[in-house]
């Protein structure tokens, strides 16, 4: 395995009846949909009105000033540092541009026999959302190469994990993150990797942007903004090697990774 990352990268060592009565559930399908909008469009009104009381009483308006994110240039900083991982060596680090978006593309090892790639795209700025990072990461173009290789991509599942919270008292974080095989096999190029992925944030993590969106617009109603980092973990295994034995080296990684985000770059976010 040391061999992979040495030839690759060039770069450090480390010492988942009918009749009439079937009428009736048409005929009140569109009525309950109706209904369903109904109560939909209430809560947005509630909602909106419980976010703008506050700036009316104060005489001032939320719109007037956007919330800004805090430790942004922190945070945009890691782009150009990657993180220190307790117990993992950084063997190579830099900026990268995929999909049009600044990445970190660090090479780390934890000893000869355990290596991995680290990705991580942070927000750029207030207004930056997650979007389709995970698209862009399908057309990365492999380090040192000259032509775009498309990933083949199986074995999708949903896994989650646990990570201690650094506030005081306060309940583990829960992570929720995609986990499948990425590979390639071609003449000239070939490699398959146990990839985890998800969007972290100071109080979880998920990879999906949508979940992001809602936590964030929970956040900004109670005045602040919830930043967030795109992760993409690699472990090289065998070609076209089972992802299962690399889970535990994957999970641990994860759960250093989202605990090195929020006790540094997202901490007090």
């Amino acid at each position: 395995m040391n061999n992979f990352f040495n030839s690759k990268f060039g770069k450090g060592r480390v010492n988942k009846n009918l009749g009439e009565t079937q009428a009736m559930p048409v005929k009140l399908a569109p009525l309950n949909s109706k209904l369903s909008k109904i109560i939909l469009l209430v809560c947005l009104v509630l909602l909106m009105g419980l976010g703008a009381v506050p700036g009316y009483l104060k005489g001032s308006w939320r719109w007037e000033k956007p919330l800004s994110v805090a430790n942004l240039k922190q945070i945009r900083n890691l782009q150009k540092t990657g993180i220190s991982l307790p117990n993992w060596q950084t063997l190579n680090q830099q900026p990268i541009e995929i999909g049009g978006h600044k990445w970190s593309f660090q090479v780390i090892g934890r000893d000869a026999e355990t290596q991995a790639i680290l990705l991580l795209r942070p927000m750029r700025d207030d207004k930056d959302m997650p979007q389709v990072e995970w698209v862009d990461l399908r057309g990365f173009r492999w380090w040192q190469t000259l032509q775009p290789r498309q990933w083949q991509t199986d074995g999708f599942r949903r896994s989650q994990f646990t990570v201690t919270s650094t506030n005081a008292g306060g309940q583990p974080l829960q992570v929720e993150a995609q986990y499948f095989r990425n590979w390639i096999q071609e003449r000239n190029f070939s490699g398959t990797f146990a990839v985890l992925q998800w969007y972290a944030w100071p109080t979880g993590g998920n990879p999906e942007p949508n979940r992001w969106f809602f936590a964030d617009q929970i956040a900004q109603w109670q005045g602040r903004r919830l930043p967030w980092v795109a992760v993409s973990i690699m472990i090289p295994i065998e070609p076209l090697g089972d992802i299962e034995p690399a889970w535990r080296v994957a999970e641990s990684l994860g759960q250093t990774v989202q605990a090195a985000l929020i006790a540094d770059a997202l901490k007090g976010s």
